[in-house]
Parts: structure tokens; C-alpha cells; sequence
């Protein structure tokens, strides 16, 4: 089954040690009526091959990006169905405050139906987040620029890995 792709409340979490006080700091939006414009590439399908906008958080081919496909179409199509491989390549820039320099800064995503690679200003924050909607985060404190832009990319795959074993 092709996976749907879908960014949810994208937030930035500083805990403050001494009082473990929170502030969180949205970089997406909070739902479908409340999104935020990031730079977007796909790799495949319709209005794929070049840099555009796209709202978060939101399914990329509901905007009208990629391959839309739902349902199980090889089992209709048999060995002569073919996946669409596409990947989605977003990037969003934001301020990180000074007064977080002595803080512990936590990127949290509340949800990727995706294999989920993210980069803080061109460094890796983690592991590839493999797996579905659940909440996971990286701690970027080391990755960030204090008081000046930093940058946010994330690498989304859009294929199950045992549709692709199902699909030779």
C-alpha cells in the first residue's frame, strides 16, 4: 500500500533545566485550517522536478504533488503495477531566540506516516524515523544557531518497504 504523507504539528520544545519549564514554538501549523508555507520538492509525479511551496502540516498529494494512489491496485494490476517511488524533500527556515542558548531544544514531530530522515542546518539530528503516526523528536540543541536563522530539512519516502518486496 503506498503511503500517504502527512506532517503533523512540527513544534520546536525548550525545556528550561533548572525549572523544567516548556515553551514550544510551532514550526508547521496546528491543523488543516492553520498551516505554514515551507519550500518543497518531489521527485516523481504530478508538479514534481522543481522547488514550490507547500502547506504543513497536510498529505503532499492532496496538494497536488506526486503520484495520488489509494488502495491496493497490485492486487487489481497484478505484477504489472508498478509503485510510485517518489520521495518529498521539504525545508523551512527559523529564528532560534538567544535566550535558548543555555537551554535543551527538542524538535518533535507529532506524527509522519513515513520514513522520516531530519537535518538541522545540514546535520543529521538522528536515526531515520521508520514507522507511522506516532510522536517522536531528536534533540538539536547542538545543531542550532542561537540568535540567527537556522534551517529545517526533512527527507520523506513514500513507499512501504514490503510493498517494493511485493511488488518484483
Amino acid at each position: 500500500m503506498k503511503k500517504v504523507v502527512l506532517l503533523l504539528l512540527i513544534s520546536i520544545s525548550v525545556l528550561l533545566v533548572q525549572g523544567q519549564e516548556k515553551e514550544i514554538r510551532y514550526l508547521s501549523g496546528t491543523g488543516s485550517d492553520n498551516t505554514v508555507a515551507w519550500d518543497f520538492y518531489c521527485t516523481g509525479g504530478r508538479k514534481s522536478g522543481y522547488w514550490t511551496k507547500i502547506q504543513v502540516p497536510s498529505c503532499w498529494e492532496q496538494q497536488g504533488f506526486g503520484t495520488y494512489n489509494y488502495g491496493r491496485d497490485y492486487k487489481t494490476y497484478g505484477r504489472n503495477f508498478r509503485f510510485a517511488d517518489e520521495k518529498g524533500f521539504y525545508k523551512f527556515k527559523f529564528n532560534v531566540p538567544d535566550r535558548w542558548r543555555d537551554k535543551e531544544v527538542f524538535i518533535v514531530f507529532e506524527g509522519s506516516m513515513t520514513d522520516t530522515e531530519v537535518k538541522i542546518n545540514g546535520k543529521t539530528a538522528g536515526a531515520v524515523h521508520q514507522g507511522a503516526f506516532y510522536k517522536f523528536k531528536y534533540n538539536i540543541t547542538d545543531k542550532l544557531k542561537f540568535g540567527a536563522n537556522s534551517f529545517f530539512e526533512v527527507l520523506l519516502l513514500s513507499l512501504w518497504l514490503w510493498d517494493k518486496r511485493k511488488n518484483k
